[in-house]
């Protein structure tokens, strides 16, 4: 039931989705399902708690992760599950500790792309523009891909104001995301990072 659950965040997150699949009962109904037979199972809380982050319910993904760490406080993945809700929650500095604990935890993880990308986001939400720029390209040589960390680097470059670069990250997020404007970027993935949108906007985003 947990390979289950983490099947249909797959669909899910993918946008592979069916209007037809309720995603809640798919994923956050059988991981608890699984939980309920088998509460250490790090796998089903991991891949609830990314669900309800990517349904922006940020405080139930991170008590997802909590109850998951209390069983294993040396899980790299649910430490750095809790990454982006807490950026979305603002908690910039905890989301720094707790995806570096994820790093050194598992420093070869094949996951650590996106950690770094969360980290840059945490480090731009703090107006560390330096830092966010350094985490986002770290994300991109670890092979995250996807078109967020161009997304990332297009607003960090443009805020640093290296427009020339700025542009070129932006060409290159749009064309990995055609879909990609202001509005969509909000209602679809980072809904509270508004120095990501001021960056956009500065290297050319369009609103819709």
């Amino acid at each position: 039931m947990a390979g289950e659950a983490a099947t249909y965040l797959q669909e899910y997150q993918n946008r592979w989705k069916n209007a037809e699949t309720d995603y809640d009962a798919k994923v956050v109904g059988k991981a608890d399902r699984a939980l309920a037979l088998a509460p250490d199972n790090l796998a089903a809380y991991e891949t609830k708690s990314y669900y309800l982050s990517m349904t922006h319910r940020w405080a139930e993904a991170l008590r997802a992760t909590d109850a998951g760490l209390a069983i294993n406080p040396n899980s790299a993945r649910l430490f750095a599950a809790r990454g982006w809700p807490e950026v979305n929650l603002g908690r910039f500095e905890q989301a720094k500790s707790d995806v570096r604990q994820a790093m050194r935890l598992s420093p070869r993880d094949p996951g650590i792309g996106h950690w770094h990308l969360d980290l840059g986001s945490a480090e731009l939400g703090l107006g560390h523009v330096d830092a966010a720029i350094e985490e986002f390209n770290k994300a991109n040589d670890s092979s995250c891909c996807s078109a967020a960390p161009y997304i990332s680097l297009a607003a960090a470059y443009a805020l640093n104001g290296k427009m020339e670069e700025a542009k070129s990250a932006l060409a290159e997020a749009r064309r990995l995301e055609p879909e990609l404007t202001i509005k969509w970027l909000i209602a679809s993935i980072a809904p509270n990072l508004p120095p990501l949108y001021d960056g956009l906007r500065k290297a050319g985003l369009p609103e819709e």
